[in-house]
């Protein structure tokens, strides 16, 4: 994603670590983000449905009300049912990553996770979702009737 198409998307960011939050907020402010932030799971649902952000990166635990319980909750909101969301955990436990697409999570993103890596996983999760082609469901091969001829 070139820079410019980054500055126009504003990235809602929630963790109770005031230091990754930081490190969050600026590393997508150099590279062009806007960015909200939130350091619990309530005020971070308030944010989102208040501002309505391109993208949420929300963090797994939080006080209050974890970051599951968040995201079970915006997707639950028509409002808010359509925001891409990235969890982020120290964790990295197959169950969470599971619980987490399960809920409706795009991505994923374990602790500790270098700039590329935040970089190139944000600018996927705020591009437009293309629709996959439908293919027909396998079956058997139609039989031609009376003149039809089949290649």
């Amino acid at each position: 994603m070139r820079q410019l198409e980054a500055r126009k998307q504003l990235i809602f960011v929630a963790d109770d670590d005031r230091m990754i939050l930081d490190l969050i907020v600026t590393r997508l402010q150099l590279a062009g983000y806007l960015t909200a932030h939130a350091r619990s799971g309530y005020e971070a649902i308030h944010g989102i449905a208040e501002i309505r952000p391109a993208g949420v990166i929300l963090d797994v635990n939080m006080p209050g009300l974890d970051g599951f319980s968040v995201l079970k909750q915006l997707k639950q909101t028509p409002q808010t049912a359509s925001i891409p969301v990235m969890m982020l955990t120290a964790r990295n436990a197959p169950d969470d990553v599971q619980k987490a697409i399960g809920l409706g999570a795009r991505d994923f993103l374990a602790k500790p996770f270098s700039d590329t890596q935040l970089l190139s996983r944000v600018a996927r999760l705020v591009r437009p979702v293309r629709p996959r082609p439908v293919t027909p469901p396998p079956g058997p091969t139609p039989k031609p009737s009376g003149g039809e001829v089949l290649l």
